[in-house]
């Protein structure tokens, strides 16, 4: 499945019917949530605790130390204007390396200091739904942490806050926005693991044998540095096509909804826009019934009308949304809650 957006609201229906027919239905290698699927059941295989997981943004912040500002770069795709920060002398501290304890502070610094520059978007967390549904993952807050992180600061940060990390819970889906000087190296928008090991030897090994560990040595980062789209795709038809075999996961429950909430106010009649849309903010939630006053899922919304005037910080729902005549998406919605309801 490389529709992403289909699958991020009828998913686990799609896989239902594929199973009862006795075909196969499965992500792509190269698409960012396919590849963390195959990665995260690795590691389970393997007997290790996924502490958190997700995937890099292709867009990544650049530190010029010398010159004193942070750049985003234009990248035609999601980025659409190369932007610049100025880092006063002040807040020098909050781009520093991270080291024990100080992961909450920085994370938060840089977030309000980096406000100006592009963060994730809605086609982000759309990927992380998907992931999310079919891993047992779950998002430790609704628009995720969106962390500006280095590389090696990965494992200090993404781990429960008893360990100096900035989460509440394990088992934690995120997406992360690289932080580099020019002349290091990236994480290629590719995916990533912070895991735990349950015995000393395996955590040894895992936390000296070229991983990433985190100053306390309770977790290591594994990392895949890119993702190859379409390029990738044939080993998944080969597995698909020949084996019979996924290569995500044939657990698919609608357990999260990517829903959207108005940045600004919204007027009657206005069409709603996608995942790029400025005027719309992406978060992730527990899924609801189709009803009065349950969130749509994000991708139920795009192109449909608004029945009345939405405020700004308005969650938008089935009773503000006027339903499309005679949508595929909308009926395969209203089948997959009733399958999964009983």
């Amino acid at each position: 499945m490389v529709t992403k957006e289909t699958d991020s609201v009828v998913g686990p229906l799609l896989n239902h019917l594929a199973q009862k027919a006795g075909v196969v239905y499965t992500p792509v290698d190269g698409d960012q949530h396919g590849l963390l699927m195959g990665m995260i059941a690795w590691a389970r295989g393997l007997g290790l605790e996924i502490v958190s997981a997700g995937k890099a943004r292709d867009a990544e912040f650049i530190y010029d130390r010398e010159k004193g500002e942070i750049i985003c770069e234009a990248d035609g795709i999601t980025v659409h204007e190369t932007r610049k920060v100025k880092v006063d002398k002040k807040d020098a501290w909050a781009f520093e390396p991270i080291s024990g304890g100080k992961a909450g502070a920085c994370v938060k610094a840089r977030r309000e200091l980096l406000s100006d520059l592009p963060h994730a978007g809605g086609f982000d967390l759309c990927e992380m739904v998907i992931a999310a549904n079919t891993n047992g993952l779950v998002p430790d807050i609704p628009q995720l942490h969106q962390a500006v992180l280095r590389i090696p600061e990965l494992p200090e940060a993404l781990c429960p806050t008893a360990e100096d990390g900035i989460l509440q819970n394990k088992g934690v889906i995120e997406v992360v926005t690289c932080f580099r000087h020019r002349y290091e190296a990236g994480l290629g928008g590719g995916v990533f693991m912070v895991v735990a090991c349950k015995n000393d030897y395996s955590r040894m090994i895992v936390t000296t044998k070229g991983q990433i560990p985190n100053a306390k040595g309770t977790t290591a980062l594994i990392y895949r540095p890119y993702h190859l789209c379409g390029v990738e795709t044939p080993i998944t038809l080969l597995c698909a096509g020949i084996l019979n075999v996924s290569t995500g996961s044939e657990t698919y429950l609608p357990k999260y909804d990517l829903v959207q909430t108005a940045v600004r106010d919204l007027k009657a009649g206005e069409i709603i826009g996608n995942d790029h849309d400025p005027a719309l903010q992406a978060s992730i939630i527990p899924a609801t019934k189709m009803g009065k006053g349950s969130a749509v899922p994000a991708h139920m919304l795009n192109g449909n009308k608004l029945k009345r005037d939405v405020p700004a910080g308005t969650l938008l729902t089935y009773d503000l949304v006027a339903e499309p005549k005679d949508s595929v998406l909308w009926k395969l919605r209203r089948k997959q809650e009733e399958i999964f309801s009983n």
